[in-house]
């Protein structure tokens, strides 16, 4: 450190001192500048590796997607077949009711025609009847005829 003139002792000022730059080596620049290449190739390959592996994950994530996927579509299917079943059976107890609601109106509608038939059958023998009953009172309650005798021719 430098001092200043000695009349003003009273004041001391110090100058810095500049540090002076040493000569720059090539040889080692050189060495700093490949080593920094090759970390840089290594950052490289790190980041391509890591590329890599991102890829895999995210094959492996859309296999496993559309194992997922599958799985749902299977059982979908299923349920759609379970379904149709279901619907198809529904389908055949519909047509059976139906049948056995048809052939249960057609047996009532005998039974009504048979009712009939019978009612006027009845009505019929009972007006036949009575007429029959009548006509043998009415000829009960007649007086009888007298019948004379002829006298036989002697």
């Amino acid at each position: 450190m430098a001092q200043t003139s000695t009349a003003s002792k009273k004041k001391m000022t110090t100058k810095r001192a500049v540090k002076k730059k040493t000569p720059v080596n090539k040889k080692t620049v050189k060495k700093k500048t490949t080593a920094k290449k090759a970390v840089n190739k290594k950052l490289a390959k790190n980041a391509a590796a890591k590329k890599k592996v991102a890829a895999v994950k995210k094959k492996a994530l859309v296999a496993k997607k559309k194992v997922v996927a599958a799985k749902k579509n299977a059982i979908a299917s299923a349920a759609k077949q379970k379904m149709r079943e279901h619907v198809a059976a529904t389908t055949a107890a519909l047509a059976a009711a139906k049948a056995e609601v048809a052939e249960s109106r057609k047996r009532q509608e005998m039974l009504l025609k048979m009712a009939e038939r019978k009612e006027a059958a009845v009505m019929r023998f009972a007006e036949s009847w009575t007429k029959k009953e009548m006509a043998k009172i009415n000829k009960a309650s007649k007086p009888g005829k007298r019948h004379s005798r002829k006298k036989a021719k002697a």
